[in-house]
C-alpha cells in the first residue's frame, strides 16, 4: 500500500508539475523540434533511444527551498504523454557543472548526492518509469535499485549539456530498465 502511494503520489502530482513547469517556458514559434540540433540519447537495457522532437529546460532557478534543473526530451514535439524522458535535479547549493550528482550517498571525488535526482521515463504506450532516491529504499521491494545520476557538462544562456543513466521501474515494480549512456544537448529556458 505504501508502495502504491509514494508511485500515486509522484505519478499524479509530482511528474505533472514537473511537466507543466518544464512546458510553461516554452516560446511561442515553430522553430522547436526537428532541425534545432538538440537531442537527448540514451540506451534502455542496451536499445539505443533518440528524442529530438523536443528538448529543453532549465539550469539552477533558484526557489526558496533548492536550487532546480529540470530537462525534458520528447520523441514528438506534440505528443509529451509517450516517449518522454524528464530529469530532474535539485541541490542545496548552486548547482555545479562537472559534478555527477546521484541518488545515492556517494563517496567518490567529483560526485554528491542530491536533494533530488530523479528520471522518469514514459514510453510509447504512455507507461511510467521512474527512479528513486536512496531514502525511498525502505519502502521498495526488497533488491530494488535506488541508483540514478545527473551531470551537467555546459550550462551557457542558451542551452545545457550533460549525461545520465539510473534504473528505473514501473508502477508495480515488475518491470526494470536500466538507462544508460544517456547524453543531452537541451534549449535552455532561464
Amino acid at each position: 500500500m505504501k508502495k502504491r502511494f509514494l508511485f500515486r503520489l509522484f505519478q499524479y502530482v509530482l511528474l505533472p508539475a514537473t511537466m507543466i513547469m518544464v512546458y510553461s517556458c516554452k516560446k511561442d514559434n515553430n522553430d522547436i523540434g526537428s532541425g534545432t540540433g538538440y537531442y537527448m540519447r540514451f540506451k534502455i537495457n542496451g536499445t539505443q533511444v533518440e528524442h529530438k522532437g523536443q528538448v529543453e529546460g532549465t539550469f539552477d532557478k533558484v526557489t526558496a527551498l533548492q536550487h532546480n534543473t529540470s530537462l525534458a526530451g520528447l520523441k514528438d514535439a506534440g505528443a509529451a504523454t509517450k516517449n518522454n524522458m524528464t530529469l530532474l535535479l535539485a541541490t542545496e547549493n548552486e548547482t555545479q557543472p562537472g559534478l555527477t550528482y546521484t541518488s545515492y550517498t556517494a563517496g567518490t571525488s567529483g560526485t554528491q548526492k542530491a536533494k533530488l535526482v530523479n528520471l522518469v521515463y514514459i514510453d510509447e504506450n504512455g507507461k511510467n518509469y521512474l527512479s528513486w532516491m536512496e531514502e525511498f529504499a525502505p519502502a521498495l521491494p526488497p533488491g530494488a535499485e535506488t541508483k540514478a545520476t545527473i551531470k551537467i557538462t555546459e550550462a551557457a544562456s542558451d542551452y545545457i549539456k550533460g549525461s545520465f543513466s539510473g534504473a528505473l521501474y514501473n508502477e508495480n515494480y515488475t518491470t526494470k530498465l536500466n538507462v544508460t549512456d544517456g547524453e543531452f544537448y537541451a534549449r535552455r529556458y532561464n
